[in-house]
């Protein structure tokens, strides 16, 4: 099938999916208030394919000797590595890097679970094959993905073992044609405008005995016996002046419900293999893979964070006093250290030994995944402070229309008029004090996981053999001759 086109995507959109939003379930999510401004979103991304100024910067010749896009690419390469960190870059520049599920982050997703075959099929081949099947599948026929990796939050403190069974989504009972799946997982960020959901348990949730839940599978946004409940929407559809980034880019979350829906074994790679599953994360490179996505995308969103408070400064002379000067050079030392990240992750990455691709260096990803979500918080903040007053003091396009020229001497910047002094805070406020900012600022804040409890895991994992050799190296006393003993080991050579 190749790359698809908008009206294709659209056309695809229009089936049986059962999706649920204040109390009533959606007919057509192209058509539905709250769903079709994201629908129109995500058609353009893939008629941005297809845009000859762009066309072969954004996808490539796959194997088959058809074009897809260049995420679902196997990367052989470093240069395969820039490209694919390219085309990331061309749309998250497009949105100023505010829409973090472009579909281009689950094709990513989706190519490392299918070369992670040799991990899936160690016992049983077949689920390996499986894996990279669907992989394929997904390739050729250019389909969007949701994903859902975690259990419901009802208690993080027992085991799944110990829990109510069934509320995490596991096995009831399986037969020659595949198996029955009852319960939950979160979070199916943009599940209402995707075609397929990637389901397996976060591997950073270990299981024992219980491994009904050690499954990993591919199904149907539209499956039988699959629901998908939603939060709010934040596209409250009014004016692009008024909200000109929930208007376009509200991704929708979304809860999985496995109301005893039958799965056939051709959509499952991960079936009741404890072992298979606890050793998920480092066989799929887990980190390495979706976060080449996120360190490009956190660039584009730093930069565009920028732009906004740059602005905003402009617009009242502010940007003169050197308080705020500081915080303007605090987000470029937030976006020159994404930068520097991002690009470290391609230039270290390293080359497995189990499928002979190249994967993003897992250090450069960390330290960025890390760093994020307190750059993310600081940013909103400085703009937070830079606006002030200026939030509360800016009306809408109504109010504008029905008011004209009266208002230009209240509402206009020292060299900015009006009408595009309140467009400009009007957007700040869409970042920082709507329901949808506010849903940008916890996704930025718990995206991977709970930073506190991540960085805890970093340091319990880190090999701390040198730092320690080197503190103990310099308590040695000098030596005659040798003020400093020298390491054990030569020094690396250059990469």
């Amino acid at each position: 099938m190749g790359l698809r086109t908008g009206a294709q995507y659209l056309e695809a959109l229009r089936d049986e999916r059962e999706v649920w939003i204040s109390g009533k379930r959606i007919a057509d999510v192209t058509e539905e208030p709250g769903f079709r401004n994201m629908a129109r979103t995500l058609a353009q991304w893939y008629d941005f394919q297809h845009d000859p100024a762009v066309h072969d910067l954004v996808t490539y010749e796959t194997p088959d000797g058809d074009r897809a896009h260049i995420s679902y690419i196997e990367p052989r390469s470093k240069e395969d590595l820039r490209r694919r960190g390219a085309a990331f870059a061309a749309w998250a520049d497009v949105t100023g890097g505010m829409m973090g599920r472009a579909p281009d982050y689950m094709n990513a997703a989706i190519m490392a679970v299918g070369a992670a075959k040799a991990h899936w099929g160690q016992h049983k081949p077949e689920y390996g094959e499986r894996a990279y099947d669907l992989y394929l599948k997904c390739r050729r026929e250019d389909l969007l993905l949701t994903h859902t990796f975690i259990n419901p939050m009802v208690d993080r403190f027992k085991p799944l073992s110990e829990q109510e069974p069934y509320i995490n989504a596991g096995v009831v009972e399986e037969s020659s044609e595949g198996i029955t799946v009852r319960g939950g997982r979160i979070v199916g960020t943009m599940a209402p405008f995707c075609d397929v959901n990637l389901s397996f348990l976060s591997p950073n949730i270990t299981v024992d005995e219980e491994d009904i839940y050690a499954l990993g599978m591919v199904t149907p946004v539209a499956h039988p016996g699959l629901k998908w409940i939603c939060r709010d929407t934040y596209d409250l559809e009014r004016s692009h002046r008024d909200y000109p980034l929930s208007g376009r880019m509200e991704e929708m979350d979304t809860v999985a419900v496995y109301e005893d829906s039958f799965v056939p074994w051709e959509m499952v790679f991960e079936y009741k293999d404890v072992e298979i599953h606890n050793r998920t994360a480092p066989a799929v490179r887990f980190f390495q893979s979706l976060g080449h996505h996120v360190l490009v995308k956190n660039v584009s969103k730093t930069r565009f964070l920028l732009g906004v408070a740059h602005l905003m400064a402009e617009s009242s002379q502010i940007s003169k006093f050197i308080n705020v000067q500081e915080r303007l050079g605090d987000i470029v030392t937030c976006l020159n250290t994404m930068e520097a990240l991002a690009i470290a992750a391609v230039e270290g990455a390293e080359k497995s030994a189990d499928n002979g691709l190249y994967y993003v260096n897992e250090a450069a990803v960390q330290a960025g995944l890390r760093l994020y979500p307190e750059f993310y918080v600081r940013i909103v903040g400085h703009i937070k402070q830079l606006g002030g007053a200026g939030f509360m003091a800016a009306p809408d396009q109504a109010t504008f229309e029905a008011l004209g020229q009266g208002l230009e001497r209240y509402f206009r910047g020292a060299e900015t008029d009006a009408e595009n002094r309140v467009a400009l805070f009007r957007l700040a406020w869409d970042v920082v004090g709507s329901s949808w900012g506010g849903r940008q600022e916890l996704y930025e804040r718990f995206f991977f996981g709970d930073t506190q409890r991540m960085k805890a895991l970093l340091y319990q994992g880190y090999n701390l053999e040198e730092a320690v050799s080197m503190v103990q190296r310099l308590l040695e006393p000098p030596q005659p001759g040798r003020p400093f003993a020298l390491p054990d080991r030569e020094p690396p050579a250059a990469k």
